[in-house]
């Protein structure tokens, strides 16, 4: 028995859907057939036409046809998915806080190995994949982990009996380059093999003209190993090693607008220091800057005195055994994965010869109409900004999980696990001044500060560090009942149980204890604050389902389903407070309803879904200004509701031409949410404030009620044309994508002037040549033919320095693409 047969007893539907579909030119008059997907989308190996869930599938040979490299490509083929740096979105379900703390919305399995961190997107263009499903939904009484607005599954090539192998060699633009090798076969009767290596290099797509030097680069070597035993005729076992390193000069911080240049004078009874905007703790480093920002005229231009740079590692190991007794299948699945990652920039965005910090020509009001140059206070005048921002991370993440699936010759089966989770991760964020002088600076004016405490003798502005330990419990089961030979209803249950040991140490400059004041914290005499917090959740979920065949070519199924995240921890958030901030659990009723079918004699294949989620709880991103440094924390939305339809499609217009796509709706509102928005209070009442006048309300509770969900835009779709023939003893084929994602907000607030990302759209072209015994291939590929960089995560201004930063979508890339297999 094995897991494609448990499904047997059902009427197949052999016309894979969407744009999973495996089209391939089959004879010299590139006749089109659709093939047969399966995924392990709900544990059970199981057609994609007949698969109970709204998932898209891209197999290798999907993912060549349409160029899916990296997760910007998975997002133009995947309704309802957005992918942002460190956040995923589903339905507009995501990651809150990428601080520690908080749980990822989306979770992401690689053979069946949950992680928190996205960069298994980024190793190798999916060498060694064999298949990538994107779930919608949530996943909760077959998958080890809560992942409570949809899965992302990577499930590796296995080992093959025979000798095989494929060599790709890559050229494009921006230095782009591609070497990769994978080979396959037996060691011995029992023993295959599979191994694979990859190197991928392009140079930077922003020009630093301080220095010449290029930022926003690529680059990633990957190893992978990986051994099938047959044990014995029942008994098997795998081990897959995986070596993955990243160092490069990332992007320094994209920052569009102009910068802020104008001098603040200060009044001491304002709390309001020479050069420091209120309950703010340093200067703004662009004031009396003699030079525009670059990237204002060009995006992809900065002028900083220090080249960024980030290391990556993770190192990997999969283990899976099973034992297949025909009526059913016992089976384990542990990983352990050791993640490292260090990242620093120049956060001033500008070079020191630039500088305008100039204590001189600051005001300092002694009294009511008696002002003397800051100067007089700091004895210094120019002393140029050098401002680094540190930040690394370092995680071992360890489960164990095993299965009871059964296969019997009966109307009943069932699925069984025992999960456990285990993950203890550190991280440290820092804001650092380089420059001695302005740290003598600061010393001189903390004489001034009311209480004030000594400044970091190293330049420390903000430091935080923080540790935590997250171990998860859960057991599930799910009955499916055959109540007919075409209408299967599945009930599941699943017990979780989190817990979360957290703790946090953070310096703030000037931050200190009022002795009127008893809610402050820290020592008078000491600015460093230590907290520590352990809690614990549990919760019982379920879901109810009914799958329906109406006939070889047509299926339906709806559920009902609730799912759960753990509560956290705003680790690393300085605030007022001795207790660090926890954020309650997140509960879900969700309903959705699918129809699967093959219309006009097989030549139409669609898929369709509509769902509706009742949210309590629902965890939200918020930026916070607390103790006068602005920090990502998240909160709690009391209810919120969303509901949407997608739609897939794959349709033949005739032996040559084909047409793939797809598009989403996703409604999203919250119900009941009350929150402060601390962020757009500080740059109306502050010294950022351009003499606009100031609304008292933006400062108080603001009711949120109506606002959308972030990252959830609200209309997504893309459009395939693939073309195939065959010419001079050559198969042809060509493919030209159109791609559109609708405006959405980055925050709760839904500030059009702070949050909004404008919709985007994208169009991609390749055409390839192959051999007809498909031994060799070569590819012309041109992705974003317009060459726009659209803003893909966009984050709050800086009440420090008022500059907001943005993650943005490549520029325009081409190449060529040559595979070779053996």
């Amino acid at each position: 028995m094995t897991l494609n047969n448990c499904r047997s007893k059902r009427s197949p539907l052999y016309l894979a859907t969407l744009l999973a579909a495996g089209i391939m030119p089959t004879t010299a008059t590139a006749q089109v057939v659709l093939e047969e997907i399966i995924v392990v989308s709900t544990r059970d190996e199981s057609s994609l036409m007949e698969t109970s869930a709204s998932v898209s599938a891209f197999d290798s040979d999907t993912r060549d046809l349409l160029g899916i490299d990296n997760a910007q490509d998975l997002v133009v083929h995947s309704p309802s998915l957005v992918i942002a740096p460190s956040r995923i979105s589903i339905r507009g379900v995501g990651r809150p806080n990428i601080a520690l703390g908080s749980d990822p919305g989306v979770g992401i399995y690689w053979d069946g190995i949950y992680s928190t961190e996205n960069d298994i997107f980024g190793f190798a263009n999916f060498l060694d994949i064999e298949r990538v499903e994107v779930l919608r939904g949530p996943q909760g009484t077959l998958f080890g982990r809560n992942s409570i607005g949809g899965a992302i599954n990577f499930i590796s090539k296995q080992p093959t009996v025979e000798w095989s192998g494929e060599v790709t060699a890559e050229l494009g633009n921006h230095d782009y380059t591609v070497g990769q090798g994978l080979v396959s076969g037996p060691l011995t009767d029992k023993l295959t093999m599979l191994g694979a290596i990859s190197e991928i290099k392009r140079s930077g797509f922003q020009d630093n003209i301080a220095n010449g030097k290029d930022h926003d680069q690529a680059e990633s070597q990957y190893a992978t190993l990986h051994f099938f035993h047959e044990t014995t005729e029942s008994w098997s076992n795998s081990i897959k090693l995986v070596n993955r390193e990243s160092n490069i000069r990332p992007e320094t911080a994209y920052a569009p607008d102009p910068f802020v240049t104008d001098y603040i004078d200060a009044t001491l009874d304002a709390g309001n220091l020479p050069g420091m905007y209120p309950d703010n703790n340093f200067a703004n480093p662009n004031q009396g800057q003699t030079t525009d920002n670059p990237a204002v005229r060009d995006i992809d231009k900065v002028s900083v005195d220090r080249d960024p740079y980030q290391d990556n590692q993770r190192k990997q190991i999969i283990v899976i055994s099973e034992y297949d007794a025909d009526d059913y299948l016992i089976k384990y699945t542990g990983g352990y994965t050791e993640f490292d990652f260090e990242l620093d920039y120049d956060a001033d965005l500008l070079t020191q010869a630039d500088s305008g910090l100039d204590w001189s020509q600051m005001q300092f009001e002694l009294f009511p109409g008696v002002s003397v140059p800051a100067s007089r206070i700091t004895g210094l005048s120019l002393t140029p900004a050098d401002i680094t921002r540190p930040f690394s991370q370092e995680a071992d993440f360890t489960s164990h999980e095993i299965q009871f699936i059964t296969n019997y010759d009966s109307s009943l089966n069932f699925t069984t696990g025992l999960y456990y989770y285990n993950s203890d991760e550190a991280q440290e964020l820092a804001f650092i001044e380089n420059n001695p002088d302005v740290v003598a600076a600061y010393t001189a004016l903390a004489a001034v500060v009311p209480g004030g405490l000594p400044v970091n003798p190293d330049g420390d502005l903000f430091r935080g560090t923080s540790q935590l330990d997250t171990t998860s419990y859960a057991v599930y089961g799910q009955m499916d009942w055959d109540w007919t030979d075409q209408t299967t209803i599945t009930f599941g249950l699943r017990y979780s149980y989190d817990e979360k040991e957290g703790q946090d140490t953070t310096f703030v400059q000037y931050v200190y204890e009022d002795a009127t004041d008893p809610g402050l914290i820290g020592d008078p005499t000491d600015n460093v604050v230590e907290r520590k917090i352990d809690e614990d959740w549990d919760k019982i979920t379920w879901r109810l389902g009914v799958d329906h065949i109406l006939d070889e070519n047509h299926f339906l199924y709806a559920f009902a389903a609730t799912g759960y995240r753990s509560g956290g921890f705003n680790l690393m958030n300085p605030t007022d407070n001795s207790d660090v901030g926890t954020v309650d659990p997140e509960d879900l009723l969700s309903f959705e309803a699918g129809y699967k079918g093959s219309l006009m004699d097989g030549r139409l294949n669609v898929g369709t879904a509509v769902y509706y989620y009742d949210y309590t709880d629902l965890q939200v991103l918020k930026s916070d200004v607390v103790n006068g440094v602005p920090l990502t924390s998240y909160e709690n939305a009391a209810e919120a509701e969303a509901y949407g339809l997608e739609a897939e499609f794959s349709a033949l217009v005739n032996e040559y031409v084909s047409l793939t796509g797809n598009y989403s709706y996703n409604n999203t509102e919250y119900k009941d949410f009350d929150s402060i928005d601390t962020t757009a209070c500080q740059l109306a009442s502050g010294a950022l404030n351009d003499g606009s006048p100031v609304d008292p309300a933006i400062c108080d509770v603001q009711d949120l009620s109506g606002n959308n969900f972030i990252y959830a835009p609200e209309h997504k779709a893309s459009l395939n044309t693939v073309v195939m023939w065959t010419m001079i003893d050559l198969d042809w084929t060509a493919v030209l994508t159109y791609q559109y994602t609708d405006e959405q907000y980055s925050n709760a607030f839904n500030n059009d002037d702070y949050d909004l990302i404008d919709s985007r759209d994208r169009i991609d072209a390749r055409i390839s040549a192959a051999s007809q015994d498909e031994t060799w291939e070569v590819t012309a590929y041109i992705k974003n033919i317009e060459d726009n960089r659209e803003v893909t995560l966009r984050d709050r201004p800086s009440t420090v320095s008022g500059v907001n930063t943005v993650a943005l979508t490549d520029p325009q890339m081409y190449g060529v693409k040559f595979k070779y297999k053996f």
